[in-house]
């Protein structure tokens, strides 16, 4: 270290011989090849050390501002389509047990640009063993843009107790949009339907 130091200090001093006085500041090359900066008041400092961090710093600044913005724009670009939007979504809205039968209230939500003519899924009831004990169609028709319509479906010979899951099926040949009820595409009426999970019973596709 002592070594080290003398380079440096017969660095400066060969520095020193040869600079005009006309100059307070200047840099010298030392021996390891770091660039020194001689101050007037007889200091010294490295000048690479200084100029690293502040690159570091104007990096961090500049990498954080960017990860910022794109906080910002993907925040923007999700608030600009309101919840629900471009879809039709189905609630498991009620559940009214009887003597060995149970109803069920569904309500559609039309959030899609254009109206729902005919839409009739279908509604398949489960066991808690897994076992489907019956299913029924309910159909939705004439729905406007923004509207809501309500129905109901019953299962008899079976307790609403008894009934683990109501599951969404079916709704092919629905006329909404471009869909008629003579287009060949499978599946494609009910994947413009959300089905929004109930606290009721389990209600899914």
């Amino acid at each position: 270290m002592k070594r080290y130091s003398s380079l440096i200090l017969c660095a400066l001093g060969a520095a020193a011989i040869g600079v005009s006085p006309a100059y307070a500041d200047f840099e010298v090359t030392a021996p390891d090849g770091r660039r020194i900066l001689l101050k007037d008041d007889k200091t010294w400092r490295y000048v690479e050390a200084e100029s690293d961090q502040a690159a570091k710093k104007t990096d961090a600044a500049a990498a954080s501002k960017d990860a910022k913005a794109a906080s910002d724009d993907k925040e923007a670009k999700a608030g600009d389509k309101p919840k629900d939007t471009g879809e039709a979504v189905l609630h498991l809205a009620g559940k009214i047990p009887g003597n060995r039968i149970c109803r069920f209230q569904l309500k559609l939500v039309n959030n899609l640009p254009y109206e729902i003519r005919s839409l009739v899924p279908e509604f398949a009831i489960y066991r808690p063993n897994g076992v489907v004990y019956d299913s029924q169609f309910s159909g939705f028709s004439f729905i406007k843009p923004g509207d809501s319509q309500m129905r109901e479906v019953r299962f008899n010979g079976i307790a609403c107790e008894d009934i683990a899951r109501v599951q969404v099926g079916g709704g092919d040949r629905c006329e909404m949009g471009e869909l008629d009820k003579f287009s060949p595409v499978k599946g494609e009426c009910l994947a413009r339907v959300r089905v929004v999970a109930s606290d009721i019973v389990r209600f899914d596709k």
